[in-house]
């Protein structure tokens, strides 16, 4: 199903797994950043918040290059505030922040590479696939301006303050490879691959519990802001929820009869919420022996 975005620089789709897919559409520009971009994309997120069945977000480009950045052509002003000149980044701070608040997990398709607030966009998502062949840089600084959309915030808080100065004030230029071993994608993909990749990963995390799903994404996120102790009591505050969930009891049933199943050999599925279920492949996926 199309979603209208209200500017066809940014198309969106929600398939039939429920995943929403949003794609930058300026291949002619590499894919460049201009306001309608992100109007756009806060149009394809507000119907992510208001319509309930998207399980995952995709984010894609046109093309062999996924942004080059802020588009250079034309003028960031927007409207006549105090922060006119720059309109066009206060926008695209809004769409970043809610990219990182949405209760469903951002994937992110990188092809050919990310640039500047491109790469912000890029990091704003939980998962970034990214192909063998993409390249990732900021190069703010020799542009006489500063790092934009949250870059250097982005980068001091995963690569840490020394290795993110390097990036931001150097504008060090990183291959996939050497982004992914310091922990700024989280998967490769052979070139041209990218999209298949992500799409894949969506479908499986698609078909998790959706609560258990957004409870962990806020958990991953409230880790960057809160100290230790906080970060416990809402790890028990997140926890007493989901263990109340009938997909938690299920998946503890299931974990119990392939116990007895693997000592006194094959069993029936226990009746009721259990039935059809896959019990070897919940077993595996929820190793609740350890849990308390």
């Amino acid at each position: 199903m199309n979603i209208d975005t209200g500017h066809d620089v940014v198309t969106a789709e929600l398939t039939d797994a429920g995943i929403l897919v949003a794609t930058l559409n300026r291949p002619s520009s590499r894919n460049s950043l201009i306001l309608e971009s992100w109007l756009a994309l806060d149009a394809a997120l507000d119907y992510v918040t208001a319509a309930g069945d998207v399980r995952c977000v995709v984010l894609t480009s046109v093309g062999a290059y996924f942004s080059s950045g802020g588009d250079l052509k034309t003028a960031p002003r927007v409207g006549n505030g105090a922060m006119a000149a720059i309109g066009r980044l206060e926008v695209a701070h809004g769409v970043i922040t809610r990219l990182r608040s949405l209760p469903v997990p951002v994937f992110c398709a990188v092809e050919g590479g990310a640039v500047g607030l491109g790469w912000s966009l890029a990091l704003a998502c939980d998962l970034v696939v990214a192909a063998r062949g993409a390249r990732f840089s900021c190069p703010f600084v020799r542009r006489g301006v500063v790092p934009d959309g949250g870059a250097s915030w982005f980068l001091s808080q995963r690569v840490g303050r020394i290795r993110a100065a390097a990036l931001v004030l150097l504008g060090t230029e990183l291959t996939a490879v050497e982004a992914h071993e310091c922990g700024l994608i989280s998967h490769l993909a052979d070139d041209g691959a990218s999209l298949a990749v992500a799409m894949e990963l969506a479908g499986k995390l698609a078909e998790s519990p959706s609560r258990a799903v957004e409870l962990t994404k806020r958990l991953l996120h409230s880790a960057e802001d809160s100290d230790f102790v906080h970060f416990l009591a809402l790890e028990l505050a997140t926890g007493v929820i989901t263990q109340g969930r009938p997909e938690a009891a299920a998946a503890r049933a299931a974990f119990a009869a392939r116990s007895t199943a693997t000592a006194s050999g094959p069993t029936a599925s226990p009746p009721g919420a259990m039935a059809g279920l896959d019990t070897a492949a919940v077993a595996t996926e929820f190793q609740f022996g350890d849990s308390k």
